[in-house]
C-alpha cells in the first residue's frame, strides 16, 4: 500500500507495524516516563532515557524484569500500559523522549491529558481501548515474543496475527492532523472560518459581555 505524502509540515502518523511491549501499570505519570532536575542515569544514552526510573537501578545497570530491558521488546515500537498513562505535568519530554527511544505508539484504557495534548502535537499515536483486550494483545505479545502487529490509523483497527481486527476511535480532529501531518498553525489555520462562526455566534448570543 502506497504511503500518503504529507500536507502538512508537521509529523504524520498513518500506520505502525511493530513489537508490541506489555507496560501493563496504572498511573505512569511524567515522572517516571521522563523525570527532570537530576543527572542522567549512567547508563541511560538518548534512546533508553524514557522510563529511567525503572528502567536503571541507581549505578547505571538495566534492571532486568523491566519489559524494555528484555530482549524480545528491545526493538518495540508500540507500549500497551494500563489507566491513566502519562498523568502530571505538561513536560513534552513525556512524549519526546519515548519517540526517540522508536515509541510511536502507546494503548491504554485511558490518559493524562497534558500527555495526550502533546502526543497530538508532537505526532506519538494514543489509542484509548478497553483493559480486557489490551490484556488480551499482552498476553499474545508474551506468547509470541518478537512478533508484530499493526496499528492503522487510516482505517483505525489493529491487527494482531491470530486475532479478530480490533476497532478504535480517536477524535476525528485528531485522526485528521496526524494523517495530513498538520503542524498546529496549519490545523488551527484551517479552522479559522469555523472559529468566525462561533465568535459571531457566541457575540450575538451573549451581547451585554460585549458592552462598554
Amino acid at each position: 500500500m502506497a504511503e500518503q505524502a504529507a500536507l502538512g509540515s508537521g509529523p504524520q502518523f498513518l500506520r505502525q507495524e511493530g513489537i508490541a511491549a506489555p507496560l501493563m501499570m496504572d498511573n505512569v505519570d511524567t515522572d517516571i516516563i521522563s523525570p527532570i532536575g537530576k543527572p542522567p542515569n549512567p547508563g541511560a544514552t538518548p534512546e533508553t532515557r524514557a522510563f529511567e526510573p525503572i528502567r536503571f537501578f541507581a549505578d547505571g545497570r538495566e534492571k532486568p524484569d523491566f519489559i524494555l530491558n528484555q530482549e524480545a521488546f528491545r526493538r518495540a515500537s508500540i507500549i500497551l500500559a494500563g489507566k491513566n498513562f502519562g498523568t502530571g505535568s505538561s513536560r513534552s519530554v513525556a512524549v519526546s523522549r519515548p519517540l526517540a527511544g522508536g515509541i510511536n505508539v502507546v494503548i491504554a484504557e485511558s490518559f493524562g491529558p497534558l500527555f495526550y495534548d502533546n502526543s497530538v502535537r508532537l505526532g506519538l499515536l494514543a489509542v484509548p481501548l478497553d483493559g480486557e483486550t489490551i490484556e488480551q494483545i499482552a498476553q499474545w505479545s508474551f506468547a509470541n515474543p518478537g512478533q508484530s502487529i499493526l496499528v492503522d490509523l487510516q482505517r483505525q483497527v489493529i491487527e494482531v496475527p491470530g486475532m479478530e481486527t480490533i476497532e478504535f476511535r480517536v477524535e476525528p480532529r485528531v485522526r485528521e492532523k496526524l494523517l495530513n501531518g498538520y503542524s498546529v498553525r496549519e490545523e488551527l489555520s484551517r479552522l479559522e472560518g469555523e472559529i468566525d462562526e462561533f465568535a459571531q455566534a457566541y457575540r450575538q448570543g451573549q451581547p451585554w459581555i460585549y458592552q462598554k
